[in-house]
């Protein structure tokens, strides 16, 4: 797929972008440049508007997008990053040893004992 076709949907820096549509445009120089018009939600804290802008292949590969709508434009204000959180690493379930699991059954046993004793029955190991 292409990285730059229209409805792909990518993160730039913490920020969720979609590509809309390319447009072609021409400079007055008359180099040939290929824009990119995608959407975004603001980045302003409380403020959940999508807003659409242009930018070019260039800009895009290096991170430099709008974030914030029209309403809210700042230029040269950063806006706070958002870190991505580090996934734990999955610590493997050991299974017990077979002599972890025999005494374990001991224990089990001598606890079941002791409270038929304490009930003035007859422990289950004695039948």
């Amino acid at each position: 797929m292409n990285r730059f076709s229209p409805g792909r949907i990518f993160k730039s820096r913490g920020r969720q972008y979609q590509i809309l549509s390319l447009k072609d445009h021409w400079c007055r120089d008359g180099r040939y440049v290929e824009m990119i018009r995608y959407q975004s939600v603001c980045a302003e804290p409380g403020c959940k508007r999508v807003f659409r802008a242009l930018s070019t292949k260039t800009r895009v590969r290096k991170g430099q997008l709008n974030k914030r709508c029209e309403l809210h434009h700042a230029p040269g204000i950063p806006v706070p990053v958002k870190k991505v959180r580090k996934k734990r690493p999955k610590v493997p379930v050991k299974k017990p040893t077979a002599a972890a699991r025999l005494a374990a059954r001991r224990e089990r046993a001598v606890q079941q004992a002791l409270v038929a004793v304490q009930r003035v029955q007859r422990p289950s190991y004695l039948d």
